[in-house]
């Protein structure tokens, strides 16, 4: 398997998009609730993947502290032409029931139902700061 995860990022949309609706190096990758438990604000799973050839089928996931599946996508074929192309994706979550926050979540990304990655990223309440 020739595709290469070239980035990801899991980000509050009002967020991503307050600073500036571009993808940068100092996006915090983070999910926002308005209390906890409950249901996250819409957020969004944006990554870029390569390949010198080929297609694939891609799915994520999303994990919960302890490794609990609590999201899944749908599979997705990507045609992925050369390794100078990079195909960026794009998927929003607006309904996700969240138990609690914490800095230990993860995005975990498959091709052909094998993983090849891994995003750890933070759920926080929103008008508490970030985990240190």
């Amino acid at each position: 398997m020739g595709a290469n995860l070239r980035y990801a990022k899991v980000i509050d949309r009002k967020v991503f998009y307050a600073k500036g609706g571009r993808l940068h190096p100092g996006l915090e990758n983070e999910v926002l609730l308005n209390e906890e438990p409950g249901v996250a604000g819409a957020f969004l799973v944006m990554r870029g993947w390569s390949d010198d050839h080929g297609s694939v089928t891609e799915q994520w996931r999303i994990e919960g502290p302890g490794g609990l599946r609590i999201y899944e996508s749908i599979p997705r074929e990507l045609h992925l032409p050369t390794e100078q192309h990079v195909e960026r994706l794009e998927d929003e979550i607006a309904d996700l029931t969240v138990d609690a926050a914490s800095d230990n979540y993860h995005v975990v990304f498959t091709l052909d139902e094998e993983e090849v990655a891994r995003l750890r990223f933070t759920v926080r309440v929103e008008d508490q700061p970030a985990f240190s």
